[in-house]
């Protein structure tokens, strides 16, 4: 006779009774405990035995819910399908998931994304998340050397071969933790011959960069006493060597950004590379030179206005077309370069190298070092700027008087 719920619902053990079974009919029953557990069981027969099914506990599992249980058990059965090799395989697929590659490399990520940067982790996740799609659902104790492969084919296919050693450093990495974790016995990333399988890397381009004291102090000579050209474009390059800024950000350069009365250039996250916030300290010649340049200029937006249009800034290739003009070539100096020069001078002249870093808007340390940093070492870097500044202007007096 089939129960009712109100039945299931009062239904107990007798006492002195561990246990009683009552029948829901077809092979559904609901067993009560004297500890006044009610479970749901469900009895069929397979391949000539019997077997039994266990389906949860009332009230989790209702009894409408049992019901549709064994019957969905009924019709596996009817296939010729033994309902408990379903629910063992739906178990495997279901700790298979928890053993996929892209479920065990977030782990791992987020295990490790304190020790990184905020963009350094983003990258990270990106190339896990993305570039390593291919073997995303695979588990990772079923990922072998071919599939790796793959993915590093892919890179240099997608013309991104200098991709491919990192994130194969990623990859193995993210092996070292599974192994830790006995995910999995080996490591397909481990040892892979990365230059057999994509070629030799290209070689890295460097902008080019002087580093030389006596060529810096002609180059700076160069460029702050020779007057042909635009004045935009002459101010310009005057100013890039003092700042540590890249091309773009001194072409962009607003007048709402300098602070004369603070000495600061307060450039807004969204023209900086880091997408941060920079302040760039301003020496006393900078000063001078900003506020000459304000004079004439005041009329724009921009610091270094467009000719052909105020609205705009400078156009994209003046600074470095201004350095070949001045006898530069492309081999000897960048626009670029001028950063790369004051790091590796100022490195040389013992200055910390936090300060270095913040004052280049690199990304060092995490986020909460990074805003500390960022306060802490402003008037170190108001020193630092000052410095250089007299560096430059010292430099380029000794071509003036021959020494």
């Amino acid at each position: 006779m089939a129960l009712s719920a109100l039945e299931v619902k009062s239904l107990n053990c007798p006492e002195g009774k561990l246990q009683i079974k009552k029948s829901d009919g077809n092979g559904l029953f609901l067993l009560i405990k004297n500890s006044g557990s009610k479970l749901w069981r469900f009895r069929f027969k397979y391949a000539g035995k019997h077997q039994e099914m266990a389906f949860g506990k009332y009230p989790t599992i209702s009894l409408t819910k049992a019901r549709e249980l064994a019957d969905d058990a009924r019709v596996l059965l009817a296939q010729g399908i033994n309902p408990m090799d379903v629910r063992r395989e739906r178990k495997r697929s279901a700790g298979s998931e928890d053993l996929a590659f892209n479920s065990v490399a977030l782990r791992w990520w987020e295990q490790q994304k304190s020790t990184w940067t905020e963009d350094n982790a983003v990258k990270i996740k990106r190339w896990l998340t993305k570039d390593c799609n291919s073997i995303s659902k695979k588990r990772i104790d079923q990922i072998d050397e071919a599939d790796i492969t793959e993915i590093m084919l892919a890179l240099a296919k997608a013309k991104t071969p200098k991709k491919a050693p990192p994130i194969l450093s990623v990859i193995n990495r993210v092996f070292g933790f599974a192994l830790s974790h006995r995910m999995t016995r080996s490591n397909p990333a481990q040892n892979l011959p990365l230059k057999d399988i994509i070629g030799p890397l290209p070689k890295v381009q460097h902008r080019a960069a002087i580093t030389s004291l006596s060529e810096l102090a002609k180059l700076i000579y160069d460029i702050d006493s020779n007057d042909s050209g635009t004045y935009c474009t002459i101010e310009a390059l005057k100013l890039i060597p003092r700042l540590f800024l890249r091309p773009k950000e001194i072409r962009f350069l607003k007048w709402d950004y300098v602070d004369f009365e603070e000495k600061l250039i307060r450039i807004p996250e969204e023209q900086m590379k880091r997408g941060r916030e920079h302040l760039v300290p301003i020496s006393s010649h900078v000063l001078a030179q900003l506020r000459d340049i304000h004079k004439v200029t005041r009329y724009s937006a921009f610091v270094f206005p467009s000719t052909n249009d105020s609205s705009k800034p400078i156009s994209k290739n003046v600074l470095v077309n201004r350095l070949r003009a001045l006898g530069y070539g492309a081999d000897v100096m960048s626009a670029h370069g001028f950063r790369s020069t004051a790091s590796t001078i100022l490195y040389e002249k013992g200055w910390e190298p936090e300060v270095i870093e913040t004052q280049l808007a690199h990304l060092t340390g995490t986020a909460t070092s990074r805003a500390y940093n960022r306060a802490a070492h402003l008037p170190k870097r108001k020193k630092l700027m000052q410095f250089w500044s007299d560096f430059l202007e010292s430099l380029s007096g000794e071509v003036t008087t021959g020494s």
